[in-house]
């Protein structure tokens, strides 16, 4: 009985510490979306510079939605574009 309720609250706690980390990608997508939404208000770019933000943001925004992917990478390439001006 006791290496069942062991058990039972080991894969409780693996579930519970795994869970909380999507929203906070997800969360963290949408800031640096919303970063460089701003930046492109403001910031003069070429345009393949703003066809290549725009590709970036728009592949940050599909990982975003994607539980198993990270949007961090292509909207950091992004937001480097836009802070090197």
């Amino acid at each position: 009985m006791r290496i069942l309720r062991q058990t039972s609250l080991l894969v409780f706690t693996l579930v519970v510490l795994a869970h909380p980390a999507t929203p906070s990608y997800a969360q963290d997508c949408n800031a640096m979306v919303a970063q460089i939404d701003e930046l492109l208000k403001t910031v003069e770019l070429t345009d393949a510079e703003k066809e290549q933000v725009y590709r970036l943001r728009d592949q940050g925004m599909e990982h975003s939605s994607q539980a198993d992917t990270d949007c961090s990478e292509p909207l950091s390439e992004a937001l480097q574009i836009l802070q090197s001006k």
